[in-house]
């Protein structure tokens, strides 16, 4: 297993005290420890493959949206109160790390720096639960209903065994019963079955091969310590929500900004992103006069440091490179792109008669874009584009620019279907269906 997390305090076990006090070992005055497979290298070899600077010319026309699903697990209070945190707190996390993956003019996500960049990911709460039902992506779970956890291990399992859904269709993410400036988060790194990653580790629990009819190698997500999850009132440097944009950059393949191995850093070890200075050793604090290992000034406000929340504020473009390229290809990251969660359950179409259509659509199979015509005595004008997958379920809406013409180019969602039918909606209300084939 490759995990990330973001503590004060090196957490190698969580020890469970009748099922409610979670012991933590704390060996020193870190704040993340990082767990890493023996085939770690093998990541490397295949984002290299991939190129993935390559997105850089894209990015700012693509803004990728991925369904979340919060889990808050508390000790039985009622919401608002202690571990039972409110939706105001739940929201406040959810929309710092949307502002700093976003870079958003007037948060303190934004900077001016020349190598930061916005990320285009965004997070929503799911509309769709498992069972097909509507949901708010919101998930209250009382620990002290369920007999204690049958293992020890990282924060990402145990919050796994009270409360967890399909990670190909929901990114996960809990908010985990702490103590302040401790444990404070763990993310799970990316692993696939791509060429060069098929001996990355899964996740492992000895003796349990499955939670809530899940396997346990998929246990995936975000863990946050609920006194540090979003912006907070509590006194300590980590109280404005930036441990969840930090780990959700682990979840997306970023290292530590000082390198990838150990904690105490070296110039020796490297990020993998040409743009974020080496530097020695870990920031703590907000320091003015750091420097990197080149002698120019260092980037203590990467998010990827132990920075105070208060001094983050940047992803370079070559970590957001990274980013896209692992939620691109990595099977556990790519397949949120298309879940079912980012739409509601009501939100579907009949498989509709298509011997009446009077729409053509070519190239048909498409690759990226195709073109949708009338018959030659219409024009498109003020219509609404809307594309559904085989059982009916709403992947995309798109507004294209109204022509004068029979003729209109189009830019279907890209999914993992491979038929796709199209409704056009006509600005009185009319519609036609068209059945398309992706290559």
């Amino acid at each position: 297993m490759n995990s990330f997390s973001k503590v004060l305090a090196i957490i190698l076990l969580l020890t469970i005290s009748s099922g409610i006090i979670f012991g933590q070992t704390i060996l020193k005055d870190d704040r993340c420890s990082t767990i890493r497979s023996e085939t770690a290298n093998s990541f490397e070899n295949w984002l290299a493959q991939r190129s993935f600077k390559s997105t850089n010319s894209r990015r700012e026309n693509e803004v990728y949206q991925i369904p979340v699903v919060i889990h808050i697990i508390h000790n039985g209070e009622p919401i608002g109160e202690g571990f039972n945190i409110s939706d105001d707190q739940i929201l406040s996390q959810l929309r710092v790390i949307n502002e700093d993956f976003r870079r958003k003019v007037g948060t303190r996500g934004f900077n001016t720096h020349t190598d930061g960049g916005d990320v285009g990911i965004e997070f929503i709460l799911a509309k769709s639960a498992p069972d097909g039902k509507a949901t708010d992506g919101i998930v209250r779970v009382d620990r002290t209903e369920f007999d204690p956890p049958p293992f020890g291990g990282s924060m990402i399992g145990l919050s796994a065994y009270y409360s967890f859904w399909d990670p190909y269709q929901y990114l996960n993410i809990w908010a985990f019963p702490g103590i302040q400036d401790t444990g404070l988060g763990e993310a799970k790194f990316p692993i696939s079955d791509l060429p060069g990653l098929e001996e990355e580790t899964d996740f492992l629990i000895p003796g349990i091969d499955s939670l809530h009819g899940i396997p346990v190698k998929d246990i995936d997500g975000v863990a946050i310590n609920t006194v540090h999850f979003g912006e907070v009132s509590v006194n300590t440097n980590y109280n404005l929500g930036r441990t969840g944009t930090h780990e959700m950059g682990h979840f997306f393949g970023l290292f530590h900004i000082w390198g990838d191995e150990g904690f105490e850093g070296s110039c020796d070890i490297d990020d993998y992103c040409d743009d974020t200075p080496r530097t020695s050793n870990i920031t703590h604090g907000c320091p003015t006069d750091k420097l990197s290992c080149d002698g120019e000034k260092a980037m203590i406000e990467n998010y990827m440091d132990y920075t105070n929340d208060e001094c983050m504020n940047i992803f370079t473009n070559d970590q957001i490179d990274r980013m896209r390229t692992v939620l691109e290809n990595s099977p556990r990251r790519k397949s949120l792109l298309t879940s079912k969660a980012l739409y509601p359950p009501d939100e579907t179409v009949g498989i509709p008669d298509l011997t009446k259509t009077r729409l053509n659509a070519y190239p048909n199979p498409f690759s990226d874009v195709l073109y949708l015509t009338w018959p030659n005595t219409e024009v498109f004008t003020n219509v609404k584009v809307q594309y559904y997958d085989i059982s009916g379920v709403l992947l995309g809406v798109e507004t294209p620019v109204s022509t004068n013409s029979n003729t209109l180019l189009l830019n279907p969602p890209k999914t993992s279907s491979k038929i796709l039918y199209l409704r056009v909606i006509k600005s009185e209300g009319n519609t036609e269906y068209i059945k398309l084939f992706r290559k």
